[in-house]
């Protein structure tokens, strides 16, 4: 059994998880006969790309918070285009909350998240103070039994999503480098990293062995995985190394003389 490892930085491992989330057959099948709502995220457009075949010409629209420019912060509001909400495969222009009120068992939801953990957890961070996103579908999802995708890379495997839960908070934080944040563990998720990828896209069991890296590969991972044959090794190969030919993704946050919650970061920082 042929086996081949890799690394690959976050852009690319966003790219391979988005084609991976687009071939699930749960997602097939929503997309083709059910309904399908994307929120907002770097990971998440990618989805939207593989799943409607299109490209944007800028990400900012599509993400309303990021970890960049040394912060987590928010993107700028007036230019947010909000979730993407999807019917028989076709964009339906429909608030999503509406849209979500119409989801039954089969329909999927897919959301990116900030963190995850061993145990199968998944965290986000909020920067609404009424919970954003994930904070007005999340009774909805659960008490309807809707599926729940989550397209994250293990550069975000933290120990604990509990142990974050216990330290955030609008009104806990004193004194912060970025946005005035919450936090949301979500459990019983359907998580999709690299590991979950390699099966989906080439029925190959995939281990990560290192993290980390610089020169550009800072947030990689690096895998090992086992092959049913050298075709299918050559395939994996093939992709990792169309994957990061991807550039990094470059999401402005907003400006600190807009924001309404200023922190102890300046213009200059």
């Amino acid at each position: 059994m042929p086996q081949v490892t890799f690394a690959l930085h976050p852009a690319a491992s966003k790219q391979i998880i988005a084609q991976a989330v687009a071939l699930l057959p749960q997602v097939r099948e929503a997309f083709a006969k059910g309904k399908i709502i994307i929120g907002s995220g770097t990971t998440n457009l990618l989805v939207a790309e593989e799943l409607l075949q299109t490209s944007f010409e800028s990400y900012e629209p599509h993400v309303a918070g990021a970890i960049t420019q040394r912060s987590a912060c928010a993107t700028e509001p007036s230019q947010r285009k909000g979730a993407w909400c999807i019917e028989k495969g076709q964009l339906v222009n429909e608030p999503w909350l509406d849209f979500l009120q119409r989801f039954e068992p089969g329909d999927i939801f897919i959301k990116g998240a900030n963190a995850i953990d061993p145990n199968g957890n998944a965290a986000i961070l909020l920067g609404d103070a009424q919970g954003g996103t994930i904070g007005q579908a999340i009774g909805t999802i659960k008490a309807r039994g809707i599926e729940m995708i989550v397209p994250v890379g293990l550069e975000k495997l933290i120990p604990s999503c509990l142990a974050g839960e216990s330290r955030l908070g609008h009104y806990r934080v004193s004194h912060r480098l970025g946005l005035n944040l919450g936090y949301m563990v979500v459990t019983g998720a359907n998580i999709v990293t690299e590991v979950e990828s390699m099966k989906i896209l080439f029925d190959a069991d995939a281990v990560p062995v290192a993290a980390g890296g610089v020169g550009g590969m800072e947030g990689a991972i690096v895998l090992a995985v086992d092959c049913s044959d050298e075709e299918t090794a050559e395939r994996v190969i093939n992709l990792a190394r169309q994957a990061n030919r991807k550039p990094p993704l470059k999401v402005k946050r907003k400006k600190c003389s807009q924001c309404q919650s200023p922190c102890l970061l300046n213009e200059k920082d």
